[in-house]
């Protein structure tokens, strides 16, 4: 009878194997070969989900495509892994690039912290596979911060060899991460999350990492994402702003989580009235946050392409970082030039204090800027500017966290493929107050109405070149 009763449940344990898929922070890395076929399995499907930050850590947001027919935008939540007691969720579809498609967009709320959670969403068919997704401190917690993603398209001849190399490397640098930093709640990019913008081919090698269905994404918009429209329908970002002037894929949008305030900003539009208007809105909703993060993709402060850009140095810096420094931000997060570097602390286009690596600074005057190398494959470039703490020149990606820890916050970058630390440096703030409203920011901001009518002539004359160009 014992062995009996030890058959049947072993192979109720398979069984079970095959219906609930854990994508969990141990997954290994792969080699080629093993990539490629689990690649192939999944080529020519276009039903991977997204899933992405929520409004505040009681959220998350998922994404996905259905077939029209039968499509619905439903997602049911257990803290069971049988799935017993579940939530429905219901969102809404909306019309996606491919005729025979919807999106699907759902946002689940109400989640409790330190808590582990599964989850499945109606693929079309039925329901999908079961994820486990778990809930990290809403206090104290770490991000995972890496740039440009930028898998390619598939070329015209249908070489997809491109997309395997890139999804290999971006597979396994999250791997490396986040079997380093099991702990981490949520992970950033600056954008140029593909490289034309334009084929789900692209988002479905994006999305393949198994761990994606337990890390919720926020996702800048990057030059290349900005080539197409496929970022409008493969993300469920909070907060969405789309501003008065904004046109097409152009939009900003904001986060809470614990402490942190997230502002993320379009640079590839100039459109100065509205991203000033953003932050404004983001700040005076968040009063109490402690700490104020801001994403953009171009490499403002940055390392490689940015030094010695004309876009980036005159245009970019003129429009951005008065919003930075006016709103007083902490830090600043930005990629674009695949190039690794940070900053000193920056304020009026000039250093204003140090920030060597391996120490702390408590309440620092100034804006620091993180410049992330590209997550697949990064470049060696000039990184010889003064306004440079460190710079990181191998063609080695890295990828960095930044832990909140009471009231400091602490930022370690390391190589992909070992996790060596290769650049650290705290920052301590000893007091919730904000300048925001001196009157030196009143004023600043009062200026910038020249900047707001410089970015939009510039808008105007960038669309025009769009257009006919």
């Amino acid at each position: 009878m014992k062995k009996i009763i030890a058959a049947i449940l072993s192979v109720a344990m398979v069984m079970s194997m095959g219906v609930v898929s854990f994508a969990d922070f141990t997954a290994p890395r792969l080699t080629n070969e093993e990539w490629a076929e689990y690649y192939m399995s999944l080529r020519d499907e276009n039903c991977l989900p997204t899933l992405n930050v929520g409004a505040d850590e009681t959220q998350v947001s998922l994404c996905w495509h259905a077939d029209k027919a039968e499509a619905k935008a439903e997602v049911r939540l257990s803290k069971n892994a049988d799935m017993s007691d579940s939530k429905l969720f219901k969102g809404e579809t909306t019309p996606a690039e491919s005729e025979s498609q919807l999106v699907c967009r759902v946002t689940v709320t109400g989640l409790e912290e330190n808590t582990e959670y599964y989850y499945q969403w109606f693929d079309g068919k039925d329901w999908s596979e079961i994820c486990e997704y778990e809930t990290k401190s809403f206090g104290d917690h770490k991000v995972l911060v890496a740039g440009d993603i930028q898998i390619t398209e598939i070329y015209e001849d249908g070489d997809d060899s491109a997309q395997i190399r890139e999804g290999l490397a971006w597979n396994n640098l999250l791997a490396e991460a986040l079997e380093k930093n099991p702990d981490v709640s949520y992970f950033v990019t600056p954008g140029d999350n593909t490289s034309s913008g334009r084929t789900d081919a692209e988002w479905q090698t994006l999305l393949m990492p198994k761990v994606l269905r337990s890390l919720p994404m926020a996702m800048a918009i990057g030059n290349h994402d900005k080539k197409g429209m496929t970022y409008n329908y493969y993300t469920n970002m909070p907060n969405e702003y789309y501003g008065k002037h904004f046109r097409g894929l152009d939009r900003d949008f904001w986060f809470r989580y614990g402490d942190v305030l997230y502002l993320f900003f379009d640079s590839t539009s100039g459109d100065a009235p509205d991203h000033m208007a953003m932050a404004k809105e983001a700040v005076e909703k968040n009063p109490d946050a402690k700490w104020r993060i801001g994403v953009v993709h171009h490499g403002i402060y940055g390392a490689g392409d940015a030094i010695g850009d004309l876009e980036t140095e005159l245009l970019l810096t003129t429009i951005f970082a008065p919003i930075f420094e006016t709103y007083d931000l902490d830090l600043v997060i930005t990629g674009h030039t695949h190039s690794q570097g940070r900053s000193h602390f920056m304020e009026d286009r000039k250093v204003v204090e140090t920030a060597e690596g391996g120490k702390t600074y408590t309440d620092p005057k100034g804006v620091l800027y993180l410049n992330a190398s590209c997550a697949t494959s990064t470049l060696v470039l000039d990184t010889d500017a003064d306004h440079l703490a460190y710079s990181f020149n191998e063609t080695t990606p890295a990828y960095s966290t930044l832990e909140f820890v009471g009231n400091k916050m602490i930022l370690e970058t390391r190589r992909s493929d070992n996790s060596e630390l290769i650049d650290t440096i705290t920052i301590e703030r000893t007091t919730d107050e904000r300048n925001e409203n001196s009157i030196g920011n009143q004023l600043k901001r009062l200026l910038y109405k020249v900047v707001e009518f410089v970015g939009f002539i510039y808008t105007k004359i960038d669309t025009l070149v769009r257009m006919f160009g």
